[in-house]
């Protein structure tokens, strides 16, 4: 398996579960837990999740190793959770968390390297 491949999949990967995790912040808004496991707009968000698992496997089999693929996932991850928190959930970032999410996301481009 190709490195474009293999990054492709991990950023797939994350982006199903940020999907997946904005989806459950808009279930779960005013709703107690149970609730929002019982409630039918879930069965996506499960689905989401066995499809994530579903990404990591060829990853594996194909001699992936866990601390750079945990690594990319994170920083995929991290970028995808700020543009869906800013852009659907209408977040704000300080100055401060900015500079922490860049200098996590050049720590992971290290540890990737």
């Amino acid at each position: 398996m190709t490195s474009i491949i293999r990054i492709a999949l991990i950023c797939l990967s994350a982006l199903t579960i940020i999907i997946a995790d904005s989806m459950i912040k808009k279930i779960s808004m005013g709703q107690t837990f149970s609730d929002v496991l019982k409630d039918p707009r879930m069965i996506p968000v499960y689905v989401l999740y066995l499809l994530q698992i579903f990404l990591a496997v060829p990853i594996f089999l194909h001699e992936g190793e866990l601390a750079i693929y945990a690594n990319l996932f994170i920083v995929f991850y991290g970028i995808f959770s700020v543009v869906f928190g800013v852009y659907f959930f209408r977040e704000n970032l300080s100055i401060m968390q900015m500079l922490g999410i860049g200098l996590g996301l050049i720590g992971a481009v290290l540890m990737g390297s």
